[in-house]
């Protein structure tokens, strides 16, 4: 079915992930050239934006529920996580889609985050909910953030204190961080690398983590 309706300027910018600015900017370069109502106000067709970039309708875009856990015997926790989130979006009224992933925060290579770059790139998303802030990456949130911004996409954090189930994850990823680097360092097979992990594992446990989960 063919869209025939005709969106303003502000909404056509945000459409195309650009300032209202930039539109009139490229009426004057011949680049996309509005129609104009009876009162002389721009409008632009979704075929008309599309020549520019690909683009969804605003009023068709959609919110993704983002969930993630870091391992399959943590499936008890990514259900409880959907069905949070989930909730929430049926709480606000939101259309949504749940986008569940499994890997740890430190992996930008995982399935569902792929899946919901491409989303945001493609300017189909509208808003972004999650449970904890760390479910989306655990470091370089600000890149994706950065990334929302430009294609004027919301993310909405349910909880803003993190649950103590995530601890353990955390934990995981920071020696993960460690190991890599110190193997970089010393070299994988190396005593002193094999030191350094074993010191900081034996930090965690004094410090109320449980080394043998480690």
């Amino acid at each position: 079915m063919i869209n025939l309706k005709l969106y303003s300027v502000k909404d056509a910018a945000e459409m195309l992930g650009v300032h209202s600015s930039t539109l009139r900017r490229w009426e004057i370069e011949g680049k996309l050239v509005p129609q104009r109502t009876k009162g002389g106000h721009r409008r632009y067709s979704i075929s008309q934006l599309s020549e520019v970039k690909q683009v969804v309708p605003i009023d068709e875009k959609i919110v993704v529920g983002y969930c993630r856990v870091s391992s399959s015997d943590q499936k008890k926790d990514l259900e409880t996580q959907i069905d949070t989130v989930s909730k929430y979006c049926v709480a606000k009224g939101y259309q949504f889609k749940i986008v569940k992933d499994l890997g740890s925060g430190l992996n930008y290579n995982k399935k569902g985050l792929r899946e919901l770059i491409n989303l945001i790139q493609s300017n189909k998303v509208e808003t972004i909910v999650i449970n904890y802030k760390d479910r989306l990456i655990r470091f370089g949130y600000e890149l994706i953030e950065q990334m929302c911004i430009f294609h004027n996409v919301k993310i909405e954090v349910i909880n803003h204190t993190e649950e103590k189930t995530y601890e353990q994850e955390l934990v995981e990823d920071v020696l993960a961080i460690i190991t890599v680097f110190s193997a970089r360092l010393y070299g994988e097979r190396s005593h002193k690398q094999a030191k350094v992990v074993n010191k900081i594992k034996q930090l965690i446990h004094e410090e109320g983590g449980d080394k043998d989960d480690i």
